[in-house]
């Protein structure tokens, strides 16, 4: 006997019918002839309920079947229906629950290659200082004897090197905890010229130590609407890198404007500039240009991802004169 319940309950309703349908015959209460109508009509209504019963089991066994197929990772079915019914409002309900589950391997897929990426990247990164670190170890080990000047500026450039790795570290825990959202953009409202202080300070002993000045133009001090401590990050990294790139005696500069659209920082320097082949991928992650051999190539890719993660806007121009970073906080967005 079938198991579909539709199809036993109708069959022992069926039998009651016609139970009660005989018993009235039999007492003479209907005619013989009335008993055979409605006998036929009962079967005419049974066709009828047995073919739509037919043809939504195997609507059902189809959508079993596409059910198995996208489980087993294929999402090119296309089960969508335009008609009215309960099998149609469960295959509309199914094709978005493929559409969703498509984009979440996507993403996965997405996020799996960025991660090996990364990982590759970080090996690459760690393992050169890791190299120079070994190569002078064993110099220490080889020559028992070494002079005292040599040794000092042998763990000099040891020191260099994990500072090198504490930096990397560092950054690539602030990147993992912007993009995992542990610490996300907190807007809040904040001067530019608290802003400018706070990025300046870390800084302000390095500059000194080569001599170089540091201009500050800041006319109108507007309010600005921007994470304190995330921009700041930024700021710095931008800075930082001018100031690595300038010469001792050379100059940085940064000024603040306001225009009715927007909020613009520049930040500029009398350093060396950037080659037109650099200038394109100076905001990828792990890039070094041609003249930049002890840096890692992470700063600016974190800056540009701050600003733009607060629908801001940062572009870069380099010349003979130097290199300028435009930044730029749309007022739409406040």
């Amino acid at each position: 006997m079938t198991r579909r319940k539709e199809i036993q309950l109708l069959f022992w309703m069926e039998l009651f019918f016609v139970g009660i349908l005989w018993l009235f015959t039999f007492f003479g209460k209907i005619s013989d002839l009335t008993f055979w109508i409605v006998l036929f009509a009962i079967l005419v209504v049974d066709i009828f309920f047995f073919i739509v019963l037919y043809h939504e089991g195997k609507e059902i066994e189809k959508l079993s079947f596409d059910m198995n197929r996208i489980l087993n990772g294929d999402y090119s079915i296309g089960i969508r229906d335009y008609e009215e019914g309960d099998i149609s409002n469960l295959k509309n309900d199914i094709y978005k629950m493929t559409i969703k589950l498509r984009e979440q391997v996507e993403q996965s897929r997405k996020d799996k290659k960025y991660l090996e990426e990364i990982l590759s990247d970080i090996s690459h990164q760690i393992k050169t200082p890791l190299t120079s670190m070994y190569v002078i170890n064993d110099l220490f080990l080889e020559d028992q004897n070494m002079a005292f000047d040599l040794k000092r500026e042998f763990l000099l450039k040891n020191r260099m090197q994990l500072e090198r790795i504490e930096w990397l570290v560092s950054s690539l825990l602030k990147m993992s905890r912007l993009d995992s959202g542990v610490e996300p953009i907190k807007k809040r409202k904040i001067k530019s010229s608290e802003l400018v202080q706070s990025v300046i300070e870390p800084l302000k002993i390095p500059i000194e130590l080569k001599e170089q000045t540091l201009e500050i133009v800041n006319l109108k001090d507007p309010l600005l609407w921007v994470d304190p401590n995330w921009t700041r990050e930024a700021f710095v990294n931008m800075l930082k890198n001018a100031h690595e790139h300038t010469p001792e005696g050379g100059v940085l500069r940064i000024e603040v404007n306001e225009t009715p659209l927007y909020f613009e920082f520049l930040i500029s320097d009398t350093g060396c500039d950037i080659s037109k082949e650099d200038l394109p991928h100076i905001f990828e992650r792990f890039y070094k240009g041609g003249g930049s051999k002890e840096s890692i190539g992470i700063g600016l890719h974190m800056a540009k991802k701050i600003i733009m993660m607060q629908q801001g806007d940062i572009k870069v121009v380099s010349s003979s004169k130097g290199t300028t970073f435009n930044i730029k906080f749309y007022k739409k967005n406040y």
